[in-house]
């Protein structure tokens, strides 16, 4: 069977956006700040809120968007290809609702991908537009451990997850880096311990997969995530299942990307 199931956004709708700062964090990611009146249209729901984000191609002199937030991809097919913008799927890496801005954090390397090449130039005042689209987080009240995995690409996805989490929370996330320079601090529950994996030159999600076989789970696991490179998500969940006789209700996974391409749908 399959895991839990999503949850839904809140009155999803277009959300019209400007960037308001840029700026690089570490060697390899970049935190684009947007704001503007239409933010507090979108409800904060914590864990790893991820949305659908419109920018502007590089030779498009404005950003053209569908208009119906339920029919947008039939709307975007019908565009002609010259107008149509670049869509990626994010996640919110901070919401300041009271001032109406947003954090997005994009992993940038050497010949990047149409998001991060986005960010690298999106200078003030940059249009963009989000449409939210909830949380693939979801534990539905299960009881015992959380168990994390993923990449640098799942960080901002991790790290809203243990800024959500109750106190009370246990468990592990074991976050791969391709430099530790790329590690960030964040909020979390004194019961869950972070496990930071410098991936060196081994490939994507074989470093974070090494440090999952190497684990020793807690008994009562009642949750795991996993997402980043596609093969290190289904590597955890056959892992998961497979060897440690996890139940697949209680696993979510997600690839973001996947080697040799920059997006996976």
């Amino acid at each position: 069977m399959a895991g839990p199931e999503r949850v839904a956004a809140v009155a999803p709708k277009f959300i019209e956006l400007e960037v308001l700062d840029n700026q690089q964090v570490s060697p390899h990611i970049r935190r684009v700040t947007l704001g503007g009146d239409e933010v507090s249209a979108m409800t904060p729901q914590g864990y790893d809120q991820w949305f659908r984000f419109f920018m502007r191609r590089e030779e498009q002199d404005e950003l053209r968007v569908p208009t119906s937030a339920s029919t947008w991809f039939p709307q975007y097919l019908a565009m002609r290809e010259a107008q149509r913008p670049w869509i990626r799927n994010y996640t919110v890496r901070g919401f300041r609702l009271d001032a109406s801005e947003l954090d997005i954090d994009f992993v940038c390397h050497e010949d990047p991908g149409p998001g991060a090449a986005w960010a690298m130039r999106a200078g003030r005042g940059e249009r963009a537009v989000l449409l939210d689209e909830g949380l693939l987080y979801n534990d539905d009240g299960l009881e015992g451990n959380v168990l994390m995995v993923g990449d640098e690409s799942a960080l901002p996805a991790i790290a809203g997850i243990c800024e959500s989490l109750d106190e009370r929370s246990r468990g592990v996330a074991v976050i791969e880096v391709g430099h530790r320079d790329d590690i960030q601090a964040f909020d979390r529950p004194d019961g869950l311990d972070v496990r930071w994996v410098e991936r060196g030159t081994a490939r994507a999600g074989d470093a974070a997969l090494e440090e999952l076989r190497g684990l020793s789970l807690a008994t009562e696991l009642g949750y795991a995530y996993s997402a980043g490179e596609q093969a290190l998500a289904t590597g955890t969940r056959r892992h998961l299942v497979r060897d440690r006789g996890i139940d697949k209700r209680r696993i979510t996974f997600t690839g973001y990307w996947k080697l040799g391409k920059s997006y996976v749908s």
